[in-house]
């Protein structure tokens, strides 16, 4: 009786230890972390500097939240809040979205104020993976262009999306497949008309604060 008696008490200290000891993210999401963390710095900067290479308790790291459920998702990365954490120094530049793909629980995504022009895409792989349970994606403050619009179109789960403050331009298309999207912000950008006439249905909130448009406010509203 005293080994059984032992033995339970070493179990109900090891499921009790659950609750507090830090989560280990999945190792893939754990070293695709890194490989985006190099991308976050290249060439020379020094941002996030808790992730570190021989911590497995990636969900104790900066700007990271895990699934802390006792499901499946356990230890999935749910959001990543990266933004303004690149060395703005270091100028615009081009981010490879495959990146991303290894984070299939993924809910919510900031890059905001990180100088992107752009992401770079790796042809087959990242269209037939795309993000399915991202809702939030906040790309504001960025150098994107009318291109990301594109780009964007894939994510059939969003609910929100920030692009205020970029480089977009002209007419701002908003497609059928954006279906679920129920906030968007369009505000500081070069906006002269906005078509939906197949657009999001869900659609609640539209923001243009500082709009430069070529004509009136009103005839840009009107295009709706």
């Amino acid at each position: 009786m005293g080994l059984r008696l032992q033995m339970l008490m070493v179990l109900v200290m090891m499921v009790s230890l659950q609750g507090w000891l830090p989560l280990g993210c999945m190792e893939e999401e754990r070293i695709a972390l890194l490989h985006l963390k190099d991308a976050l710095n290249y060439p020379n900067g020094t941002s996030l500097p808790s992730w570190i290479k021989g911590d497995a308790h990636c969900c104790s790291w900066e700007l990271i939240q895990c699934n802390s459920s006792s499901s499946s998702s356990r230890g999935r990365v749910t959001m990543l809040d990266l933004g303004s954490v690149r060395n703005q120094e270091l100028g615009d530049w081009y981010l490879n979205a495959s990146l991303f793909l290894p984070f299939q629980q993924l809910n919510t995504l900031s890059l905001s104020d990180n100088r992107i022009a752009g992401f770079v895409e790796q042809k087959g792989s990242y269209e037939q993976q795309r993000l399915s349970n991202l809702e939030h994606l906040d790309l504001g403050l960025n150098h994107f262009d009318n291109n990301i619009l594109s780009f964007v179109e894939g994510f059939s789960s969003l609910k929100s999306l920030y692009l205020g403050y970029n480089k977009l331009k002209g007419l701002i298309n908003l497609k059928e497949s954006l279906s679920s999207l129920e906030d968007l912000d369009l505000s500081g950008n070069n906006i002269n008309k906005l078509g939906a006439s197949r657009g999001p249905s869900n659609l609640s909130a539209l923001k243009l604060e500082n709009i430069t448009t070529y004509e009136s406010s009103f005839q840009l509203l009107q295009s709706l």
